[in-house]
């Protein structure tokens, strides 16, 4: 099969290698559609202890081509989404839905099974779920960040009372503001330097966006709500972003990190600690919650 391969940290290559198949129990998903996340960007350029040869790919949905010894209740060719790891599931983590902290996890980054870059992956039965018939192949794929999201906003947590900042409109900034808006915050301002990101942000329902080189996203959403950030919601990842974040948040506000930097930075704690600030840091989803993106997939967000 064809697949995109990890040579060494800045080097991907298309190359032929062996094809998957499926061991006892796991199901074997010929790909369809397959994201590019941001994380991805970051390890192909740093590599994070990936080994060469390392096939990444995390966002994907694909059609049962074949099922391992002892799979039942699966059909080849249905289609399916998947959460991007294998795990124990029999762990603490794993009966909570949380497969991402399993002590035995394996996944593409881990290189002990590769990922959706490729024509063919391996998947646990106890992770995939069937595609609705009026999902795309495509909006399936886009399940994933749609979960990194909505756990975001409950890690906020982001309510009909709160008003919250984005920060950052990219792929998952983008899907932040939607369920935001979904969760009834009663004010987001989108922060994006990209005039494009900031006009995709306006039409996924931001109540105001700001280029936060010309102008305070606090103030613009005082000007909306009266009050300084609840929540802040850092979606970009780049030094600085995460201190920027303290400065805008509220007095007892919570910064919620999805942006993802592979590099050290530094924040200033008198400013957490003045304001008895929280500082949480976003990992992934619970099964429960791609579940409830995918099934969200199935309607127009409202905003």
């Amino acid at each position: 099969m064809r697949a995109v391969v990890l040579k060494e940290p800045g080097v991907l290559k298309v190359e032929s290698v062996p094809d998957a198949t499926p061991d006892a129990g796991e199901i074997l998903l010929r790909v369809r559609d397959c994201g590019i996340c941001g994380s991805d960007l970051h390890a192909a350029k740093f590599g994070i202890g990936m080994p060469p040869d390392t096939i990444m790919g995390h966002e994907f949905a694909g059609e049962i081509a074949a099922l391992g010894e002892g799979v039942d209740g699966w059909k080849v060719g249905e289609r399916v989404v998947s959460l991007p790891y294998m795990s124990c599931g029999t762990c603490d983590a794993c009966r909570g839905g949380y497969g991402f902290h399993c002590a035995t996890m394996r996944n593409d980054r881990a290189r002990a099974i590769p990922g959706a870059y490729a024509e063919l992956v391996r998947v646990q039965p106890a992770t995939c779920l069937r595609v609705p018939d009026e999902v795309t192949m495509r909006e399936a794929a886009l399940v994933e960040p749609l979960a990194v999201g909505l756990h975001a906003v409950r890690l906020g947590p982001v309510g009909p009372d709160t008003a919250c900042v984005v920060m950052g409109a990219g792929p998952i900034g983008a899907v932040t503001i939607l369920w935001a808006r979904h969760a009834g915050a009663r004010a987001v301002v989108a922060s994006d330097p990209s005039p494009g990101r900031r006009a995709l942000a306006t039409r996924l329902g931001a109540h105001a966006v700001v280029d936060p080189n010309a102008s305070d996203p606090g103030a613009a959403l005082r000007a909306l709500a009266g009050v300084d950030p609840a929540v802040v919601l850092e979606c970009v990842g780049v030094k600085g972003t995460i201190n920027a974040a303290m400065q805008l948040a509220a007095l007892h506000g919570r910064v919620v990190v999805l942006g993802v930097r592979a590099e050290t930075d530094e924040i200033f704690p008198l400013i957490g600690i003045m304001k008895e600030l929280e500082l949480a840091f976003a990992l992934a989803y619970s099964r429960e919650e791609f579940a409830a993106a995918l099934e969200r997939s199935r309607r127009t967000p409202s905003t």
